[in-house]
């Protein structure tokens, strides 16, 4: 995730077009003049919930599923995590402001983080 930014911080008056596709609380550009793209970048700077997008945890799978789900028993024995009522296992609790992005943090974190983007349990969901 970018730098955190205030979100009160706005970006100065400027003649240079160029400047609209700029981020305010860097030096990223965006090139293909493309607002949704630049207000995702822009919204990487701020905390999922200071963003208002829902938060995205690698919470893992709960603990009564995660024998069935093929949780490795050295994993199922870990400390449980309580999220959202519920006891999990198998996560390493990293926060996203996307749903892809989990996605993507699950695929690249196979054997160590557990979970389902799609999942119910997720506030996101």
């Amino acid at each position: 995730r970018n730098a955190p930014a205030f979100v009160h911080s706005s970006p100065s008056p400027s003649n240079n077009p160029e400047d609209r596709w700029r981020c305010p609380h860097c030096p990223y550009v965006q090139k293909n003049s493309r607002g949704p793209e630049l207000k995702r970048h822009i919204g990487t700077h701020q905390r999922p919930e200071e963003a208002g997008k829902p938060l995205w945890i690698c919470c893992g799978v709960p603990l009564a599923d995660a024998a069935a789900l093929g949780v490795p028993a050295d994993v199922r024995a870990e400390q449980p995590l309580e999220y959202n009522g519920m006891l999990f296992v198998g996560r390493c609790g990293k926060g996203m402001s996307r749903r892809d992005a989990l996605g993507r943090h699950l695929r690249q974190y196979k054997d160590v983080c557990f979970g389902d983007q799609y999942a119910a349990y997720l506030l996101g969901n």
